[in-house]
């Protein structure tokens, strides 16, 4: 099923800020892998578009039945007011970023991100569990991508997503 692009006119039913074929140029770009398929392509820029959903923006929406939280009223970054019809091009590109990185995510071998097995026994009670390694990576949310987003997320906030 095809992408609907919100192009800040509060899209009924939008579920992306890029298309594919923005995507690709992005990648190609930066140096990103990305899935050949249009559809897995899809599907990351959906995936990017669920973590942007939790992340504390600046400012309000437009409609109180818009899909996406952008576009958005009240949002100024370095002195300007954004327009509230529009999506800024940090946020296209910060989904860009964010699914290419949910992507590298992806590829990562499961094993590599957890450490040593660690056994705890309390009286008659055993239990196994995964210790974090202090090599695992950091979630997609909080690498590149982030810092697309500086100005445009509430100050002070951080942003803690999990891995998708």
């Amino acid at each position: 099923m095809a992408l609907i692009i919100e192009d800040g006119s509060v899209v009924p039913g939008a579920e992306s800020y890029a298309t594919t074929a923005e995507l690709a140029v992005y990648a190609a770009n930066f140096g990103k892998t990305l899935p050949a398929d249009e559809a897995a392509q899809e599907a990351l820029l959906r995936r990017a578009t669920l973590q942007m959903e939790a992340m504390p923006w600046k400012g309000c929406t437009v409609r109180w039945d818009q899909p996406l939280s952008w576009p958005r009223a009240d949002v100024r970054k370095n002195g300007f007011t954004i327009l509230s019809n529009t999506i800024p091009p940090s946020v296209k590109a910060g989904q860009m970023a964010l699914a290419a990185e949910i992507y590298a995510d992806d590829l990562i071998d499961p094993a590599t991100k957890q450490g040593a097995i660690i056994e705890d026994t309390v009286g008659p009670i055993t239990t196994k569990f995964a210790a974090a390694a202090s090599t695992v990576t950091k979630a997609a949310a909080i690498r590149q991508s982030y810092a697309q987003f500086t100005g445009l997320v509430q100050s002070g906030s951080q942003v803690k997503l999990s891995r998708s």
